[in-house]
């Protein structure tokens, strides 16, 4: 069973610093651009599951997407609340990105079949999967973000986890194939990190560093050299290609256990801020 947990962090703005992520304006505008693709992507992952949903027979899929559901639609209500932060901390461009990606995806919508934006979202949700389970095994990524949004990326990184095969499942139910997943994986990769590091350096020019290469040497080296928390990401992306590639093929079950008692167990540190 997937819960769908109604968390509210109450993010407050005062409490939350402009540069949340290692004290650093790389590292904090690359996973703020991130943070403000999430509500409208997120938004597109489940339309593309329910638009095919009436095709699934199994009474277990059936079940996990409603749980799939019920659970992106709170990430992409909390994601909003950071990025209203975002917004508050002087990037006035938040609100034009989101409006730019939504326009990207109705596009998406209207030229793509659906079993295609249905790949778009196993896609996209691989990237979120193998990010989720290499924040959950690495604390000095947890301890890089400051306290005020750590639990917010725990939360969705757990559930990221939790739900990573029911859009695959989807698709596989649906007669989707392996060359059109794996086509549209690479087409969804070059367009998504387009994507990501415009808005990143559009959020640079605001902080002013973007011609700064100085002010990144931390955040440079931390995601992409040592640990290099995405470059290391590499092998477990390219196992997507593999004809027989199920997400569950990694195992999480141990990892997903100790952070669901960490996070919503008996004293679980969020059960103040999940609603009964």
């Amino acid at each position: 069973m997937i819960p769908r947990r109604d968390v509210d962090f109450g993010l407050d703005p005062a409490a939350v610093p402009r540069d949340w992520a290692d004290g650093c304006p790389y590292a904090t505008t690359m996973l703020a651009a991130l943070s403000l693709l999430f509500p409208e992507g997120e938004r597109f992952f489940v339309d593309s599951v329910k638009q095919l949903r009436h095709r699934v027979e199994d009474p277990a899929l059936r079940e996990a997407i409603v749980g799939f559901i019920g659970q992106e639609a709170m990430h992409g209500r909390e994601h909003r609340v950071l990025n209203d932060i975002t917004a508050a901390h002087g990037h006035a461009e938040a609100a034009m990105v989101e409006r730019r990606l939504r326009g990207l995806l109705e596009f998406a919508r209207r030229v793509l079949p659906k079993r295609s934006q249905l790949a778009v979202t196993c896609a996209l949700e691989h990237f979120t999967a193998i990010l989720a389970e290499n924040l959950l095994g690495d604390p000095r990524q947890q301890a890089d973000l400051d306290p005020s949004v750590r639990a917010l990326w725990q939360w969705h990184a757990l559930e990221e986890s939790e739900h990573k095969a029911v859009a695959f499942d989807v698709y596989r139910a649906v007669g989707g194939g392996y060359w059109r997943r794996t086509t549209t994986m690479l087409y969804t990769t070059a367009i998504f990190f387009a994507v990501l590091a415009l808005v990143q350096a559009r959020m640079m020019v605001t902080r002013r560093v973007l011609w700064k290469p100085w002010t990144w040497t931390r955040g440079v080296r931390k995601m992409w050299l040592y640990p290099a928390y995405f470059t290391r990401l590499v092998p477990a992306y390219l196992d997507y290609f593999r004809p027989r590639f199920h997400p569950d093929d990694r195992d999480t079950d141990a990892l997903l256990a100790r952070w669901r008692e960490t996070l919503f167990g008996a004293d679980g540190a969020l059960n103040d801020r999940a609603a009964a």
